[in-house]
C-alpha cells in the first residue's frame, strides 16, 4: 500500500474541520490506486483499467489512457513524465500533460508496485518475484533482482539505496545502481507494505503483524511494535513519530526512536490506506468508507468524511486540497474555505486586482506584490518609496499604481519591470483608471491627474479643495471622483474642464459607481447619494448610522455599501429604499464585490463576510488577524482580500458554492 509524500502547501490543523466537498470524479470501477498531484493537475488510477488526469481545482478530465490491466499502482511525477504500473504487467510513461505514450516494459507478472524515480533510474517491483531497475528516459531495463516470492511492496530510495518488501516475508537493501544486496531481514510473513526511511532508520510493516524498526545502514533490529493484525499500510514518518495503520482498524502514532506508543485511533474498519502527515495534521482511510484527519501530536480527530465504499487509497494534499480515491469509484478532493495566504511585510488595504492568472496588491511595506493566482507563490515585487494604499489596475498587461511616495507607477505586468512614473504633488490613497489612453488618480496635493497611458506624459490637472482620496471612475466622456473638501465632480476626460459639481455635508473618500446614467457616491455626512451622471442633479439620497467611506457597487439593480455604522447595505438602484442591511462588529471601509449572488465584504472586525445577496444573510465568514478594509475581489474561482495582519488571503470558492461533478 504506496505512501505519499505531501505538497508544500497544506491545511493547517484549525482549517481542518473546514473542509468541504470540492469536486467528485466518478472512474468505472473502485479505486485502490492514490493521487499524486504536480502542477494543477491530479493523476490517479482506476479498476476500471485507466489512469486519469485531472484538473485539480476543478476534477475535469483532461486526459486519460486505459492499459490493459487494473491499476493498483500509485502514479509518480518527475521532469514532466508520468510512470505508473498496471496488473497487465506493464510500467508506463507517458508525457504529463498530454498523456502520450513515452514507453512502457512489460515484466512476467501483473504488477501493484509503485515505481519510484531516482538519478534518472525508475524503480518497480512486480508479482513475477522481482525488482526491476529501467531507464527513466527510455523504459531500457538496467538491472533487476530476483525474490523469492511476489513483490507487492513499492520501492523507497535513499543514499543509493533501494529498499523494498517481498511477499517472501523479506525486507531488501539494495545498491541502487547495480541491484547487488546489501543487506536483507527476513520478518514473519508477507510484506505488502512499503518502507520509510528517515533519520538513519528503515519502517516496515508486515503482516505478522508487527511494524519494524530496522538500521538503514545494516538491517539490525532497532525495536518492532505489535498491532494485534495484520499490516499493509505503510509507514510515514514526520515529528519523531511514526504513523501506521493497521487491519486491527487502529492508526498508531509512535516513538520514532523507541517505538513506545504516543497515541492511537480505532476506526471501525481495518486500515489499509496509509498515513499521510502535512503540516500538523494526520490523513488516512479506512475500510469504514471514512477519510480521517487527526491533529498529529494529540491524535485528536479533526475531521472526517463518509465516502461510498471503503477508502484503501491514501491521500495526497496540495495547495491546500485533500485528494483521494474510494473503492465507490470516485476521486474526491476537499478543500478548506482558505485557498492559500501570503504574507508581506506591512499591512494591507490596497484591493488585488486579478489577470492572466496572476494576483496584484500593494502593502505598507512599500511594494507591489505579483503572486501566482493558483498557489500564492510570488512571481516577482516592486519596491516603491512609501507606504501603497492604492489599488492596482491592470491594462493591456501593464500594472498601474499608485504610492505614498506621490508616484504613479507603470510596471510591466509579467517581470514587474518599471515601464514610466509620473510625480504629483502629494501621496497618493486614490487607485488609477484607465480610459479613453488616459490614466486618471487622485493625490493628496488636492488634484485630479491624466496621464498618457504609454509614457506618463501629464495631460492636464484639475484643483479641487482638498485631498482627492477617492478612485474616480469614468463613462461616456466624464471622469468623476471625490473629495475631502466635500464635493464630487465631472469633468471632461479630454480637458479635465468641470462639466458640473455636488456638495455635500462631508469629505467623500467613497470612489464613485457610474451605472445606467446614475453615478453612486457616499460621503461621511452619512449619505448615500445617487446623482444625474449628465447633469449632477440627486435622484435620491440614502442615509446610514455613520460616515461612508466604502465604495458603492451596483448589481442586479441593486446597491450596495458599507458604512462606519458597522452595516453592510443593499438598496434598490432606482429609488434608494433599503432592501435589507447586515450588521458586523466594526466599521465597514471595504468596498462589496459581487459574484453569482453573494455579497463579499471585509470589516474591521476583522472577518471577511459573504451574504447572500438577495437576503443578507450570512454564507459564510472567514476571520484574520487584522481589520480589513482591503476590498474583495473575485476572479478564477476565488475571493481574494487583504488584511491589516500584513496577509492576502484567497479563499476557494469551489469549496463555498455547491460541488463541481463530472
Amino acid at each position: 500500500m504506496t505512501q505519499n509524500t505531501p505538497a508544500s502547501q497544506v491545511i493547517y490543523p484549525a482549517n481542518v474541520p473546514s473542509l468541504k466537498k470540492a469536486w467528485t470524479y466518478t472512474t468505472g470501477d473502485a479505486i485502490e490506486s492514490s493521487p499524486a498531484v504536480a502542477g494543477r493537475i491530479v493523476y490517479i488510477g482506476s479498476k476500471d483499467h485507466t489512469l486519469y488526469a485531472l484538473d485539480a481545482r476543478t476534477g475535469t478530465e483532461i486526459w486519460s489512457y486505459t492499459t490493459g490491466g487494473a491499476i493498483y499502482s500509485t502514479p509518480t511525477v518527475v521532469d514532466d513524465v508520468v510512470y505508473i504500473s498496471s496488473r497487465d504487467a506493464s510500467l508506463y510513461a507517458f508525457e504529463a500533460r498530454t498523456g502520450a505514450l513515452l514507453w512502457s516494459y512489460t515484466t512476467g507478472n501483473g504488477i501493484e508496485s509503485s515505481p519510484a524515480v531516482a538519478d534518472g533510474v525508475v524503480y518497480v517491483g512486480s508479482t513475477d518475484y522481482a525488482l526491476y531497475a529501467l531507464d527513466a528516459d527510455t523504459g531500457d531495463i538496467l538491472w533487476n533482482y530476483s525474490t523469492a516470492a511476489g513483490i507487492q511492496s513499492s520501492p523507497t530510495v535513499v543514499a543509493g539505496i533501494v529498499y523494498i518488501g517481498s511477499w517472501d516475508h523479506t525486507l531488501y537493501a539494495l545498491d541502487a545502481t547495480t541491484g547487488a544486496k546489501i543487506w536483507s531481514y527476513t520478518t514473519g510473513d508477507r510484506i505488502s507494505s512499503s518502507p520509510a526511511v528517515a533519520n538513519g532508520v528503515v519502517y516496515i510493516g508486515s503482516q505478522d503483524q508487527l511494524l519494524y524498526a530496522l538500521d538503514a545502514g545494516t538491517g539490525e533490529k532497532l525495536w518492532s511494535y505489535q498491532t494485534g493484525k495484520i499490516i499493509r499500510s505503510s509507514p510515514a514518518v514526520a515529528n519523531d513519530i511514526v504513523y501506521i495503520g493497521s487491519h486491527r482498524g487502529t492508526l498508531y502514532a509512535l516513538d520514532a526512536r523507541t517505538g513506545s506508543e504516543r497515541w492511537s485511533y480505532r476506526t471501525r474498519g481495518a486500515i489499509e490506506s496509509s498515513p499521510v502527515v502535512a503540516d500538523e495534521v494526520v490523513y488516512i482511510g479506512s475500510q469504514d468508507h471514512n477519510l480521517y484527519a487527526f491533529a498529529a501530536i494529540t491524535g485528536e480527530k479533526l475531521w472526517n468524511y463518509t465516502t461510498g465504499g471503503p477508502v484503501d487509497s491514501s491521500p495526497a494534499v496540495a495547495n491546500e486540497v485533500v485528494y483521494v480515491g474510494s473503492q465507490d469509484g470516485n476521486v474526491y478532493a476537499f478543500a478548506s474555505d482558505r485557498l492559500w495566504s501570503y504574507t508581506t511585510g506591512g499591512s494591507i488595504q490596497s484591493s488585488p486586482a486579478v489577470a492572466d492568472g496572476v494576483v496584484y496588491v500593494g502593502s505598507h511595506d512599500h511594494r507591489v506584490y505579483a503572486l501566482d493566482v493558483a498557489t500564492g507563490e510570488e512571481v516577482w515585487n516592486y519596491v516603491t518609496g512609501n507606504a501603497v494604499y492604492s489599488s492596482p489596475t491592470v491594462v493591456d498587461e501593464v500594472v498601474y499604481i499608485g504610492s505614498m511616495d506621490h508616484m504613479l507607477y507603470a510596471l510591466a505586468a509579467s517581470t514587474g519591470a518599471r515601464l514610466w512614473s509620473s510625480t504629483t504633488g502629494g501621496g497618493i490613497l486614490s487607485s488609477p483608471i484607465v480610459a479613453n489612453g488616459t490614466v486618471f488618480i487622485g493625490s493628496q496635493d488636492h488634484m485630479l491627474y491624466a496621464f498618457d497611458v504609454n509614457t506618463g506624459e501629464q495631460f492636464w490637472n484639475y484643483t479641487t479643495g482638498g485631498p482627492v482620496d477617492s478612485s474616480p471612475a469614468a463613462a461616456d466622456g466624464v471622469v468623476y471622483v471625490g473629495s475631502q473638501d466635500h464635493t464630487l465632480y465631472a469633468l471632461d476626460v479630454f480637458t479635465g474642464a468641470l462639466r458640473w459639481s455636488y456638495k455635500t455635508a462631508g469629505g467623500i473618500q467613497s470612489s464613485p459607481a457610474v451605472v445606467d446614467g446614475l453615478v453612486y457616491v457616499g460621503s461621511r455626512d452619512h449619505t448615500l447619494y445617487a446623482l444625474d451622471a449628465r447633469t449632477g442633479e440627486v435622484r435620491w439620497s440614502s442615509r446610514t448610522g455613520d460616515s461612508i467611506d466604502s465604495s458603492p457597487t451596483v448589481d442586479n439593480g441593486v446597491v450596495y455599501v458599507g458604512s462606519h455604522d458597522h452595516r453592510l447595505y443593499a438598496v434598490d438602484a432606482r429609488t434608494g429604499d433599503e432592501y435589507w442591511n447586515y450588521a458586523t462588529r466594526g466599521r465597514v471601509d471595504s468596498s462589496p464585490a459581487v459574484a453569482d449572488g453573494v455579497v463579499y465584504v471585509g470589516s474591521h472586525d476583522h472577518t471577511l463576510y459573504a451574504l447572500s445577496a438577495q437576503a443578507g444573510e450570512k454564507l459564510w465568514s472567514y476571520t484574520t488577524g487584522g481589520s480589513i478594509i482591503s476590498s474583495p475581489t473575485v476572479a478564477d474561482g476565488a475571493v481574494f482580500v487583504g488584511s491589516n495582519d500584513h496577509n492576502l488571503y484567497a479563499f476557494n470558492l469551489t469549496s463555498l458554492t455547491p460541488e463541481a461533478k463530472r
